[in-house]
């Protein structure tokens, strides 16, 4: 009977770890849909929304505060550090400009200080990553 469990848990932990690796590997699968690379609010049909989120890599220039909700006069909850980060979706709220740059597009991702789904604005990017499509939230 032991042995029974051991596998059974054996089995479902790899059925879980699997399915992670595929979920952190997923990529946007509609090249047509509205990039985060766009300046002004995107028009027509509100975007789908689906279980699981697709993962977007983003390479970020700048540390940046991370926040509560997609505006900088919500909670500060922690830091984005420069380097690569994923980014679940995107979003359109009130415009940062920093560095000479002005955007108001927000990106949901998670920050450098474990906290989960927190926002950080498009003008701490890097340029090579300004114009990567990011699904709309």
């Amino acid at each position: 009977m032991r042995q029974l469990k051991r596998s059974a848990v054996a089995i479902l932990s790899a059925a879980l770890l699997g399915a992670a690796g595929l979920a952190a590997t997923a990529t946007p699968a509609n090249a047509a849909q509205n990039s985060a690379g766009s300046t002004s609010a995107p028009s027509g049909p509100a975007a789908s929304t689906s279980a699981t989120p697709a993962l977007t890599q983003l390479n970020f220039q700048y540390a940046s505060w991370s926040y509560q909700s997609p505006n900088p006069q919500s909670p500060s909850m922690g830091w984005v550090y420069p380097g690569l980060h994923y980014a679940y979706c995107y979003t359109m709220g009130p415009s940062v400009t920093y560095m000479g740059k002005t955007s108001s597009i927000w990106f949901l991702t998670d920050d450098d200080s474990g906290n989960k789904n927190v926002w950080v604005n498009k003008v701490y990017l890097d340029p090579d990553s300004w114009n990567v499509s990011v699904p709309k939230c």
